[in-house]
């Protein structure tokens, strides 16, 4: 079935789809530039469907799940060219790619930072600032702005824990007791990892931080606080690049914020990583 698009798979597919499965499939007929920009959640309420049962469509198409689905259904409106980076043109010189690229991410950190609920963010950092133990989960980009904040962290005193393997990241959140925290991080906020670790994490009372882009995600569900980042306007926002800078920005801020609510335990903690580390500098 290679080549076939994927509006031809769903119309030919109709008459063998449960009412369910039909009932998704029409919806994408209806409105399929706005489902391509949509995550798994926001098309499984406007279709009146669970997350479950998109799943079931897009399998029933032959594909692998909702990403794989967006990925060959993007082929069918988005030329070649805009697969890396909806705004930038194949005529553009370095100087528009630069001004372009460097546009988006201020904008990105404009709307992130105007859309930021302080409310929230306050509790993250006390949540942070007092837990027994931080745990990072997350895959790929979003992964390293974990590790980033494992960094910063580390300066005032806080302990973070981050695992890359898949398998350890469940172990350890298998093994999470209340008093700790999950910070999961995942931008299209339906990573189904990052989900399984925030449901083990809550079965033995651990607190879940969540770091998503904005609107109705998997991960923001099984959240006790959500911070939102906002992205550029791309049928693959989970591939934005601009949205990692507002991630680390928020993570930035967690770290001062947490650092403020105790300083002089953050202030020894800087001195004594600063020492520790003077000697690998000329």
């Amino acid at each position: 079935m290679e080549g076939i698009s994927c509006k031809q798979k769903i119309r030919g597919k109709m008459n063998h789809l449960t009412n369910t499965e039909t009932k998704i499939g029409k919806y994408v007929l209806d409105n399929y530039d706005s489902v391509l920009t949509s995550n798994i959640t926001e098309l499984a309420e406007k279709a009146g469907v669970s997350d479950a049962s998109v799943v079931r469509f897009c399998k029933s198409l032959g594909y692998k799940g909702y990403q794989d689905f967006k990925i060959n259904a993007a082929r069918d409106i988005l030329p070649k060219e805009k697969h890396l980076n909806p705004s930038l043109e194949p005529s553009d010189d370095m100087g528009t790619i630069c001004k372009k690229i460097f546009s988006t991410e201020v904008a990105v950190l404009d709307r992130t930072l105007a859309g930021l609920d302080l409310d929230a963010v306050e509790r993250a950092a006390h949540m942070i600032r007092n837990a027994e133990k931080i745990v990072v989960f997350g895959s790929g980009g979003s992964l390293l702005v974990g590790k980033d904040a494992q960094h910063k962290f580390l300066k005032i005193g806080i302990q973070v824990y981050v695992y890359e393997d898949v398998d350890m990241q469940l172990m350890a959140s298998s093994l999470m007791k209340e008093g700790e925290v999950a910070l999961c991080i995942s931008h299209s906020g339906c990573n189904s990892n990052v989900v399984n670790c925030m449901k083990n994490a809550a079965e033995n009372g651990a607190g879940r931080i969540a770091l998503v882009s904005q609107g109705k995600t998997p991960v923001s569900k099984n959240a006790d606080v959500v911070l939102y980042t906002a992205s550029e306007e791309t049928i693959f926002k989970s591939e934005s690049v601009s949205t990692r800078i507002a991630q680390l920005a928020i993570m930035d801020s967690l770290v001062a914020i947490a650092a403020f609510q105790d300083y002089e335990d953050s202030y020894q903690a800087i001195q004594q990583t600063r020492k520790a580390t003077s000697q690998n500098k000329y």
